[in-house]
Parts: structure tokens; sequence; C-alpha cells
């Protein structure tokens, strides 16, 4: 298999996250309607655009794993204590790390741990995610926590994300209200942050 079908997983999340932004940017100015949208509408829009690049995101990480394994297997051998005849291939490699339970890897640095013991040091791109990526990744999944939850817990922990750098909102904002907030700038920081992760991940094979 080689890189292909890694860069291709790349690519083509980085494209349909282009796309999620443009739309963004058209709904915000009513470009795509006759009629202006609005404010309610708008919201609810764009909330539901950021629950579609969390879902594009924890598709893509799923699929990034299961090809950077492909590439030397050595380590998930070691980690299932498996056969070392083990002929491995993708759709094994998928069987082994996500039929047992579920698991999800929103936080990247609770992932780390995981992804060490699975994936030789070499091939391993998620050591490429920066700082400042991972900290936008968290606080996005502080929005999409409370959007597919609505639950007091949630809410007060996205209030107090709101009110600390480079935020600083002393009082609690809407999900949608704060995504269209400055013509759209947070939502496409926030969602465009999934893409530059992408594109870091990637230098690791060049």
């Amino acid at each position: 298999m080689g890189t292909t079908k890694l860069n291709r997983n790349h690519t083509q999340f980085e494209d349909a996250i282009e796309h999620i932004i443009r739309y963004a940017q058209d709904i915000i100015a009513d470009l795509p309607y006759k009629k202006k949208m609005s404010s309610d509408e708008k919201e609810m829009l764009i909330e539901a655009l950021l629950l579609r690049a969390c879902a594009l995101w924890e598709s893509f990480i799923e699929r990034e794993i299961v090809f950077l394994i492909n590439l030397d297997p050595s380590k998930l051998l070691r980690e299932f204590d498996l056969p070392k005849g083990t002929n491995f291939d993708t759709k094994l490699i998928r069987a082994i790390i996500f039929s047992d339970h579920y698991r999800d890897f929103h936080d990247i640095d609770r992932s780390m741990s995981f992804f060490d013991r699975v994936i030789v040091d070499k091939n391993n791109s998620f050591r490429k995610i920066i700082g400042p990526q991972k900290e936008k990744i968290n606080f996005t999944y502080k929005l999409r926590n409370y959007l597919a939850h609505y639950s007091e817990f949630s809410k007060l922990i996205l209030c107090r994300a709101y009110q600390k750098a480079p935020y600083n909102y002393s009082r609690f904002l809407k999900p949608g209200v704060f995504l269209i907030k400055q013509k759209g700038k947070h939502f496409e920081d926030l969602v465009n942050n999934f893409r530059m992760s992408s594109i870091c991940m990637r230098k690791i094979f060049k």
C-alpha cells in the first residue's frame, strides 16, 4: 500500500473541510439564498456544520490509525500478543483495533499513549500535531459535546472554556452565536484547525 492511501485520506479530508468552510461563509453572507436568513437559521446550520466537521475528523483519524499500523504492524502484534506469522491487512487491523470496544480519539494528548503502543515511532504522524492545534481541537469538542447533549455539565465545561484566553467571554454563548461572531471567524479558525492538523501530520512522510 505504501503511503498512497494515507495521502488520499489526508487530501480527501482536507478538501471536505475546505468545502465546509466555504459553505459556512456563504451561509453567514447569505450568498446561496434569495432571501436573507434569520440569525436562528444561521446558528442552527453553523452548529450542524461544526458537528459534521467533527465527524469527518473522527472518521479521518480512524482510517489514519489503520493505514499507519499497516505500514509496520510490529507494535500492534506485541500490544495484542498476536501470533508472529499473522498476515495483516487493513481489514484485520481495523477489526483488531475497533471490534473489542468503542474508542474515541477526541483528545489527542489523552490518546497518544494508545497511538504510541500500536504505531511505530517513525510512522506516528499524530506526534506532528502541535500544542496550539491540540488545544483548539479540545475546545472544538467542548462545543461538540454541548451540542450533542445539552447537559448542564457540558454547558459548565464550555462556559469555563469561553472564559479563558483567547476568547475571554464572561458569559455563556450558544455555540451558534459564538461561531458566527465576527463574520464566522471563530468557526473558520476552529474547523480549519482540523485541516491544518492534517497538513502537519503529512509532514512525517516527506
